[in-house]
């Protein structure tokens, strides 16, 4: 047996047995000066031979070991991140929920289930304090669980909590955009865009009325699909100037965006996404057309468009002059893209506020018919004897009102308001103090359902808000009067209410005015109710109803 040592790399000295052929034993260093005098050639390469290999074995165990620790080494800096987020508001002094990432989550975010609305909600609701430090995957946010808090960080302490999306820099010139063109939306404008919204309104009268002629005076429709087509015709004759009915017109733009919108709808963690489809670029050529046909040949039209156009070239939007004087300077002060912007926001906005909104007043009242006697008995007696209803006469459907205002408490179309603090607050009789660039939440959907504001709060009670006195807003329910706030509340407050209102009202006069309506059999155990983020009835067949003739109608308005 033929038996060597040697030292690996100067450390303690290794031993390794080969079978020599006259059984000698030989001890053999690692390094050449210390080789025994007389030692062979094939004495040399058998040393060699044994260095490489125990080299090579070592440096395999290495690589074991280091494939070993790096996925513990990535698990311990991934653990020590996710905790140190997640306990942000507990370092801060702030109270907050136990937080953590589980499976389930991780599994609903991947296959896009998650619901971060019916999340937080659940977060209100087991909160205590009127503040919660709560966190939207990887972003800590505050949730606001008091009414007055709500008013005070949103309408008295509105220049921390600026939206920016609004800010407008134009050379010297900085405004809130929103603020410019809220007169766009006044009383005097909207009445001169009436005769609009009734065209549009037969629009959708006839279309239905051809259909149940076809089906023999019966007809069963998903009443949800129909009123977004209803709100995107609006939106197409009002704010992008064009002549469109898509329930005639299958191949438009308009009908295409639909129906992608609601195609796409996305999870909150993958809502965040930057996105830009080929509809941005189609939808700013058609504003380009429009905005052409009025600078160039002198179109005037009675709608939003027009207003925005003479915003852009400088002129008043308020009053009552529809006539545009051109500003011949390049720049102006609304670009082409911008104005575009301006009009897919608005695109946005009041597709999903208008269609859910008569969406699920509808579904509420049809389980009602006293509800719905109360409302053909209002328009009756409100309407002259073609049955037609004047501009001024809408705001005298008080009970219409009441409902409108009792379904935007229940189905809120904006149930979250989400503002970036813009500069360090201090909170009123607090100590705690909201950090610039924190994002603040008040849950609307959560504080409308909430018993403290609200009793009965899943029950539709119109009369709740039943007027007393001069206060318009305020709730006959045993709660405080500032409790609803679907409508927002400083600087989120919507400007567009009214014309909302309007859109609304002349589409549940005319269908309560010409057909008997008549929700499907078990349709309310099954409708299941999504908020995207505005609430949406997510089961297959939407909100499907029967609707017959009524054998004593109106003429259509004109």
């Amino acid at each position: 047996m033929f038996e060597f040592r040697f030292c690996y790399f100067g450390q303690a000295r290794l031993t390794c047995s080969c079978q020599w052929p006259d059984e000698k034993s030989v001890e053999l260093p690692t390094r050449s000066n210390y080789l025994p005098s007389g030692q062979t050639s094939s004495e040399s390469a058998l040393v060699f031979q044994c260095q490489q290999s125990v080299k090579a074995r070592c440096r395999r165990n290495i690589i074991d070991i280091m494939w070993l620790l790096l996925p513990i080494l990535l698990y311990s800096v991934v653990f020590l991140y996710v905790r140190h987020i997640y306990s942000h508001w507990r370092r801060r002094g702030f109270p907050s929920e136990k937080a953590g990432i589980t499976w389930s989550f991780l599994h609903q975010a991947y296959r896009r289930e998650f619901r971060h609305v019916e999340a937080i909600c659940e977060a209100y609701q087991a909160g205590r304090d009127r503040l919660l430090g709560i966190y939207c995957f990887f972003r800590p946010v505050l949730l606001v669980r008091n009414v007055e808090l709500a008013q005070t960080i949103l309408q008295q302490s509105n220049g921390h909590f600026n939206e920016l999306k609004w800010d407008y820099v134009k050379g010297y010139r900085r405004f809130n955009l929103l603020e410019k063109l809220a007169p766009v939306f006044s009383a005097k404008r909207l009445s001169e865009m009436f005769g609009q919204v009734q065209k549009v309104g037969d629009h959708l009268i006839h279309h239905l009325m051809d259909k149940e002629q076809l089906q023999g005076g019966h007809l069963e429709v998903d009443l949800q699909q129909i009123l977004r087509i209803y709100s995107i015709n609006i939106i197409g004759n009002l704010i992008y100037g064009v002549d469109v009915n898509n329930f005639e017109q299958k191949d438009h733009i308009l009908t295409s965006y639909l129906s992608h919108s609601q195609a796409s709808f996305q999870s909150f963690t993958l809502s965040r996404l930057p996105q830009k489809s080929s509809f941005t670029y189609r939808l700013r050529d058609l504003i380009k057309q429009s905005v052409e046909l009025r600078e160039d040949h002198g179109l005037i039209r009675k709608d939003i468009l027009q207003l925005l156009v003479r915003f852009r070239n400088g002129n008043e939007v308020g009053g009552d002059n529809w006539q545009l004087e051109t500003n011949n300077d390049p720049d102006k002060l609304l670009s082409i893209k911008r104005l575009a912007k301006v009009a897919e926001d608005l695109l946005k906005v009041s597709l999903n506020a208008v269609a859910s909104t008569i969406t699920f007043t509808l579904f509420e009242i049809l389980q009602e018919p006293l509800i719905v006697e109360k409302l053909q008995a209002e328009i009756k007696e409100l309407s002259n004897e073609n049955g037609q209803l004047k501009f001024e006469e809408l705001d005298s459907l008080k009970y219409m009102e009441m409902c409108l205002k009792e379904t935007v408490r229940k189905y809120p179309p904006l149930p979250i308001i989400e503002r970036i603090c813009r500069k360090s607050y201090s909170l009123p009789n607090s100590k705690f103090i909201i950090d610039e660039g924190k994002t603040l939440m008040v849950p609307l959907l959560a504080i409308h359902r909430d018993e403290k504001y609200f009793s009965e709060p899943m029950k539709y009670k119109p009369l709740r808000f039943l007027q007393s006195g001069n206060d318009v807003g305020q709730c006959k329910d045993k709660t405080k009067t500032n409790a609803f706030i679907g409508f927002g509340i400083g600087g989120a407050h919507c400007v567009g209410q009214y014309f909302a209102k309007l859109v609304i009202k002349v589409a549940l006069i005319k269908l309560l005015q010409n057909f008997h309506m008549e929700l499907y059999p078990n349709l309310t155990e099954t409708l299941e109710v999504s908020h995207q983020p505005a609430p949406f009835i997510d089961t297959k067949d939407g909100l499907k109803v029967k609707l017959k003739r009524r054998e004593i109608k109106p003429k259509f308005y004109r």
